[in-house]
């Protein structure tokens, strides 16, 4: 048992190392998500079968699931550190000796400038274009994904966004 646990703790590890090697090297998120995720899915029951005698598929199974639940926290995690805007205020406030002037955070946060940066980074990452001076999705996939997280949303939340009054 404590062999499977190890087990998961240095794929998990790696994943996470991975994850952070390739945000750090090439920019591009998703690719270092994807990467971790395969890490986890593919390697640990690859590991797990070396390292269990006799291979119990019931074992691995369950091993990955955890492992997996886990990878999911730690997407999530990660993903509300980068783009949650508090934290990002409460790490300007820290960089700048722990207060910093409202009039400079409303330079930085501004609403134009944050829709700039989100569509720049949507644009690189290839999930939307731009023509005739509109965004479009880039693909079907994306559309139905959007869609069903809206759907979700209202259904959850009774709100189609953020933005919606209550």
């Amino acid at each position: 048992m404590m062999t499977i646990f190890t087990t998961i703790v240095i794929i998990l590890v790696i994943a996470a190392a991975c994850d952070v090697m390739i945000a750090r090297l090439s920019g591009r998120r998703l690719l270092g998500y994807m990467a971790s995720f395969l890490i986890t899915l593919i390697g640990l029951p690859l590991a797990l079968a070396s390292v269990i005698s006799p291979v119990d598929i019931y074992a691995i199974v369950v091993a990955l699931g955890i492992a997996l639940m886990w990878w999911f926290i730690y997407l999530n995690l990660v993903q509300a550190v980068e783009s949650s805007l508090r934290i990002r205020m409460l790490r300007e406030i820290d960089a700048e000796g722990g207060s910093v002037d409202i009039d400079k955070l409303k330079l930085i946060y501004n609403d134009d400038r944050l829709i700039r940066i989100r569509l720049k980074r949507l644009e690189d990452g290839g999930a939307v274009r731009l023509k005739d001076g509109r965004h479009h999705l880039n693909s079907g996939k994306l559309e139905k994904a959007a869609h069903f997280f809206t759907a979700l949303k209202r259904l959850l939340l009774n709100r189609r966004s953020q933005f919606d009054v209550q």
